[in-house]
């Protein structure tokens, strides 16, 4: 099946959000009395914040609700996301070239509905998405492929005729479990985690432009 539809994930992969994600853990654990540790921060990668929550309270033992935790971080992060967040290096040209092959774009990201469109708006490319679908909309997050499902039924697509881009392996886990082909394209953070589940794995969003002729043909290519 040709690609007919590219689905983009949000934190590390369109913006350089996860830096900011990982600052925002780091004070409300010490807040608390606690260290971030690389542990939890490898386990916290593409998950809802609600998940993400409910984690640091099972690990740190809090003695907070989980709701009340993630009311807190979203506090921290956002002030955070107001003024630091960066585009990832090549997003507007990959953008441009996916909309100059005529095929719609959606995103499929675990943040909510609001931080999902300051990051967008913040980086300059909020309008173009023929659907955005976040942690909000769907029972389950990722790695359960509902986001990706969601998203693709916004677009009118069936999965298995889109392409997805991720940087991290729960990320790419919601992808292929949708039944996607799933482009995965590491950042600092994410570098070191195992991807080998991607169909491909890019070192950039640059190198993902200059292969998209290649990662849009009826068969995958290596």
């Amino acid at each position: 099946m040709s690609v007919e539809a590219v689905i983009f994930d949000l934190d590390g992969l369109m913006v350089d959000s996860e830096p900011l994600a990982k600052q925002a853990w780091r004070t409300l654990l010490a807040r608390h009395g606690h260290t971030l540790d690389q542990e939890t921060i490898n386990a916290m990668f593409g998950l809802r914040l609600a998940d993400s929550s409910l984690l640091v309270k099972e690990r740190f033992g809090l003695p907070l609700p989980a709701p009340q935790i993630a009311a807190e971080e979203k506090r921290i992060f956002m002030a955070l996301l107001d003024s630091n967040l960066r585009p990832m290096p090549g997003l507007s040209d990959l953008l441009r070239a996916v909309d100059a092959r005529g095929l719609p774009r959606a995103v499929a990201t675990s943040s909510g509905l609001d931080c999902a469109l300051m990051a967008l708006r913040a980086v300059g490319v909020a309008d173009g998405f023929a659907a955005i679908v976040t942690g909000d909309d769907v029972v389950r997050g990722k790695p359960a492929p509902d986001i990706y499902l969601a998203a693709a039924a916004e677009l009118g697509r069936q999965a298995a005729s889109c392409l997805a881009l991720e940087d991290s392996p729960i990320g790419v886990s919601a992808a292929k479990a949708a039944g996607m082909r799933c482009v995965a394209v590491p950042n600092e953070l994410t570098a070191e985690l195992d991807l080998r589940m991607a169909d491909w794995v890019f070192p950039s969003l640059m190198a993902v432009t200059d292969q998209l002729d290649n990662l849009l043909l009826p068969s995958p290519a290596p």
